[in-house]
């Protein structure tokens, strides 16, 4: 073995010390557009094979009376159909089984492609429930088509940020593939856990398994003629792209590393994986969101652990406690931006620590406009809400406090005593104690929500949708009104709304209704 061999042996290996983390909830192109992700999803999973059961002695069986004979059913066992994996029952979120009714599986992939990732939170959480949760399978399947709608959720749950989440619906999945095998080694590569990816690949080697994940998990084996001769035979057959080549090659031979061209333009996570392991990371800033994760793995800086927290906790794929745990991680050193949210957290921790009201209403009021600002109010108020519910605050603090029990669905009765006299406000209250709405003729929002709520025909798409079952496409189509109705859009708030209603979502539409009124988001 070569120093320069023995050098990248001791760095790899090292690497499988880096201390990481992974994540219990952004902009740029949605890794769908990625190659990776395109790559895999037009490969569809091979048909399963069941294996044959060895062979066993049968023993003759005693003879019965006529009457301890039973009828025998055969039943097919729900879990074992790829598309009807979830993380928990329709029944959960109130919706039946039978979600996606007659709807062709073209049609569902895009709803599911389509859906809004910048929206309001509550309208976030439910697309992610929607993702996750257990619907029959589509009608009409074939063994080509089987699986696709899975892959098609899991693929837009990474593009969401959703790592965790896309992680364990790929280990309910009740058969494994090889595409659903390549999205799970990519996804483990940025959250940082490489060494149980290559661990499960092993003795997998083929050419659906993917040719440039084998090398790397080769390389980080230590093995490093073996992924250095499976490299070339990989290239002068056409079993791996060529621009992946390249970052294999600068990976495996220290002279080859010398020369760093720029990054490819639709960087993959095992490229940019090794573009870090040859020291010239990539900073996921402008990355598709999925890959601010690699950032939480407890080997980036502070300031790059923040950013990628405030992107996924936008996204509502990271828990806000987990946030509030790195602004105050540490004493910020600068000042400007994001040091002043992490400065007013801290200051607002210390003050209700304190217990001092004036102190605490002048944190509240310095605090609440700069998490607005970057559409964190809501994560704000689910930190801070409960310790604050029973504070005697005055004035604007007050009001603030009201919006934060509201966003955070936390204490209705204390948000009750504290609403403001407007017209506004009572509506809201309405809106969040499940009364009947008032009258209400300004802002135009409100108006917009109220004949949301009211007993009006449904457009000639949406009853159509409704007779034939297809409340799948229903529901996600509201969900884009609902994005709509977040930038600015009364129209598609009524419209969002009316078809929530009209599947029994009637909770999930008062509380994105609250948040259409409370929170500011245009565009």
């Amino acid at each position: 073995m070569t120093s320069a061999m023995r050098y990248r042996l001791a760095f790899v290996l090292g690497l499988a010390f880096v201390p990481c983390s992974g994540f219990a909830q952004g902009n740029g192109e949605p890794l769908s557009a990625i190659d990776w992700l395109e790559q895999a999803l037009r490969e569809p999973p091979p048909p399963a094979v069941a294996p044959e059961p060895p062979p066993r002695m049968i023993e003759p069986a005693p003879v019965l009376p006529e009457s301890h004979f039973e009828t025998i059913t055969v039943a097919p066992l729900t879990g074992a159909e790829p598309d009807a994996t979830g993380l928990f029952t329709a029944e959960r979120i109130g919706l039946p089984r039978e979600f996606w009714g007659p709807t062709p599986l073209t049609e569902i992939i895009a709803a599911v492609e389509a859906l809004p990732g910048d929206t309001l939170p509550s309208a976030a959480r439910l697309g992610l429930r929607l993702l996750m949760a257990e619907f029959a399978a589509p009608h009409g399947l074939t063994l080509e088509t089987r699986g696709a709608l899975l892959l098609a959720r899991i693929d837009k749950l990474v593009s969401l940020g959703a790592l965790e989440q896309a992680s364990q619906l790929i280990d309910a999945a009740p058969e494994p593939s090889a595409a659903l095998r390549a999205r799970a080694f990519d996804i483990s590569l940025l959250l940082g856990e490489e060494d149980r990816a290559c661990a499960k690949m092993s003795g997998m080697i083929s050419a659906t398994e993917g040719q440039a994940a084998q090398i790397f998990c080769m390389a980080r084996r230590g093995e490093w003629q073996t992924a250095w001769s499976s490299l070339q035979v990989a290239r002068s057959l056409r079993l791996i792209d060529e621009i992946e080549a390249g970052l294999l090659m600068r990976f495996l031979d220290e002279e080859e590393a010398d020369y760093l061209p720029p990054p490819p333009q639709n960087i993959t996570p095992l490229g940019w994986r090794i573009l870090e392991a040859l020291g010239d990371p990539v900073a996921t800033t402008n990355l598709p969101v999925a890959f601010a994760h690699a950032d939480l793995r407890g080997v980036s800086g502070w300031r790059a652990q923040l950013d990628a927290a405030e992107r996924l906790t936008r996204m509502e794929v990271l828990q806000a406690n987990r946030l509030h745990g790195l602004y105050t991680q540490r004493r910020p050193a600068a000042s400007g931006g994001m040091w002043e949210r992490v400065r007013a957290m801290q200051a607002l921790d210390r003050a209700l620590a304190s217990g001092d009201i004036d102190v605490i209403s002048a944190e509240l009021l310095n605090g609440w406009p700069l998490f607005a600002s970057v559409e964190l109010e809501s994560a704000f108020a689910t930190i801070h809400a409960a310790a604050l519910a029973d504070l005697r605050l005055t004035g604007a603090a007050s009001e603030i406090l009201w919006s934060a029990l509201l966003l955070a669905q936390e204490r209705l009765d204390r948000a009750a005593q504290l609403a403001p006299e407007t017209p506004t406000a009572r509506f809201v209250m309405a809106l969040a104690s499940g009364a009947p709405l008032p009258e209400i003729a300004t802002p135009e929002m409100a108006s917009a929500v109220r004949q949301g709520f009211q007993d009006a025909p449904l457009s000639d798409q949406a009853q159509s949708q409704m007779q034939e079952g297809a409340l799948g496409l229903m529901v996600l189509d509201a969900l884009s009104q609902i994005a709509q109705a977040a930038a600015g859009d009364p129209v598609a708030a009524t419209r969002g709304l009316q078809r929530l209603r009209a599947v029994g979502l009637d909770a999930a539409a008062r509380q994105i209704a609250i948040e259409l009124l409370l929170l500011e988001r245009r565009g």
